[in-house]
């Protein structure tokens, strides 16, 4: 009897891992927000077209010359169709990843900016931002807003005029950045406020820049491109996300607004028709500012493209083609298999009852792929409640073959609001020496720092997901012990074991533990032992096994 396929699960990737992927074997590989995994077919196509053909710089006008830049139109084009963007209304400029776009795009704005009376420009971007969208607020000279929930970018885009946003004129220069889904939590956010934007009286002057590069990974861009009057003004990729190789990445811009980044000072090679060296008054002549004559992305494409990689691309396009038919198969496939990685995590309980993962998300509907795409945050929890470090549950998971993410995963604002921060917290813990990496605090005052983040891709399987589940299982509830079996990672007041002290800052030993790892506890005040420095009987941590106290007020 034939077994009824789950509705939108693909039964033929479990083929094609076996073809496809064969250096997936070694592992479950869950980290595809990162990178995902790229085809055996593509290396080897590419591989045959690197061995047969002979590419040279598409600058010079000789035959591998031309070849090159031949392949060059060809992949511009057969990306632009793979996004279902028309190069009638877009154009497509090759950068090296999604952060190039990000400062290629703000580098244009700071300098159209100071031509305007002030000499400044408005940004305007959603807490969810990547850390690369938060760092445009650098050029603006404090003239930013971080919107902090969708409720806000609402009521700004209804009522500019009377929403607060540190923006003297709704009428002036502005840019309004936000990522199409969370690269944290996975949440998809409104893709019809680039729209509103465009068509609201007082925001004729703001444009919008959407990050796609956790988007585009599963969902079907053709949604967002079909109408270019509802498409952003600019849309950034970081294509590997999506085919796994080459390292390349993408700015998609509307022809319609795509002037306004013509006007940068910055000039590369290959992106001016003329130039003037000597004289009193040096010029130059930006092929972005002569169309017809030329396209736009030959203004904004500065020096030698990666043409090599760019060859690679288009081999990458086909072959994703050929096994995965379309984007709207991949967005149904991951979609059902994050539900059922949502409903495993979340069914995972101690026999106190206490859930053994928090998982962090606005959103509940995992399986409706407007809302949610194909990765979870969460944290591990203790019997106790208790939070487990992050970093121990990585390094466990890689240990079992599990290839996760852990920390701030470039992703500030849904860290500290999702965490439950206030902005006095962040400084604490900065103060107390927390910091991005492996190396940082992973839970200070009982709170994490960071998150575990798994992801899934085309080519994920329910069989990754269900090992993924029973691994959390067996080894963070299936002991069911109060204290942890992890190692002594930095966690609870504690410091990294390579940092370095300040001499006011005294570790001293008050007890040894027999205990097999440190028991979790907090002291009841008034004890009779008490922090030195500060007097405080909280002032407690577990670190090499030996019971310490460490003073996070000095």
């Amino acid at each position: 009897m034939t077994a009824v396929a789950p509705k939108g699960y693909n039964f033929d990737v479990e083929v094609l891992r076996k073809k496809e992927y064969p250096h997936m074997s070694h592992g479950v590989y869950l980290d595809h927000g990162g990178a995902t995994i790229y085809a055996k077919s593509t290396v080897e196509g590419f591989a045959s077209k690197m061995v047969t053909g002979l590419y040279g710089n598409p600058h010079s006008e000789n035959s591998p010359a031309r070849l090159s830049g031949d392949v060059v139109d060809q992949v511009r084009e057969k990306m632009l169709n793979f996004f279902g963007a028309s190069s009638k209304d877009f154009d497509l400029i090759f950068v090296a990843n999604a952060t190039a776009a990000v400062k290629l795009v703000a580098d244009c704005f700071r300098d159209l900016a100071e031509k305007s009376r002030d000499r400044k420009f408005w940004y305007g971007y959603h807490k969810d931002a990547h850390t690369s969208l938060v760092g445009v607020r650098e050029l603006t000279h404090g003239q930013f807003h971080c919107f902090e929930n969708d409720e806000e970018v609402e009521e700004w885009l209804q009522f500019p005029e009377n929403a607060y946003a540190n923006r003297a004129s709704p009428n002036g220069l502005g840019l309004f950045a936000y990522p199409g889904q969370s690269n944290m939590t996975g949440r998809r956010l409104p893709l019809s406020w680039s729209w509103r934007a465009r068509h609201s009286e007082s925001l004729q002057n703001t444009y919008t820049l959407l990050d796609a590069a956790a988007l585009a990974m599963t969902y079907p861009m053709e949604n967002i491109f079909q109408d270019p009057d509802r498409a952003p003004d600019f849309t950034c990729f970081s294509l590997y996300k999506i085919f796994g190789f080459p390292d390349v990445g993408a700015l998609v811009v509307r022809k319609e607004s795509g002037h306004i980044l013509t006007l940068r000072k910055y000039f590369g090679g290959g992106t001016v028709s003329m130039v003037a060296t000597f004289g009193d008054t040096p010029w130059h002549r930006s092929k972005g500012l002569q169309a017809p004559t030329y396209k736009l992305h030959e203004g904004l494409e500065d020096g030698t493209l990666p043409f090599h990689s760019i060859l690679a691309l288009g081999e990458a396009i086909d072959v994703h083609l050929r096994l995965y038919g379309s984007m709207k198969n991949i967005s149904a496939h991951t979609s059902y298999l994050i539900e059922q990685l949502y409903r495993g995590m979340a069914e995972l309980r101690h026999s106190n009852g206490r859930s053994a993962c928090h998982i962090y998300s606005e959103n509940r509907d995992f399986n409706n792929p407007n809302k949610q795409g194909s990765a979870i945050a969460f944290n591990m929890v203790l019997p106790s409640g208790d939070y487990i470090s992050y970093t121990d549950v990585e390094r466990m998971a890689n240990d079992a073959g599990f290839y996760i993410r852990s920390g701030g995963v470039c992703n500030p604002g849904g860290i500290f609001s999702l965490l439950g921060y206030e902005p006095w917290m962040t400084e604490r813990a900065l103060s107390a020496g927390h910091h991005c990496g492996s190396n940082g605090i992973s839970v200070l005052h009982r709170l994490p720092t960071g998150i575990a983040r798994v992801s899934l891709g085309a080519m994920s399987t329910r069989h990754d997901v269900d090992l993924f589940i029973d691994f959390l299982r067996s080894t963070f509830v299936g002991t069911d012990k109060e204290s942890s079996p992890l190692s002594d990672a930095p966690t609870l007041r504690s410091i990294p074991s390579d940092a370095t002290l300040e001499p006011q800052i005294v570790f001293e030993p008050i007890a040894d533990t027999t205990d097999p790892v440190p028991e979790f506890r907090k002291l009841d005040p008034g004890g009779e032992v008490a922090c030195a420095p500060c007097k405080d009987p909280i002032c407690w941590v577990a670190y090499d096994q030996v019971t310490t106290w460490f003073c996070s007020f000095q």
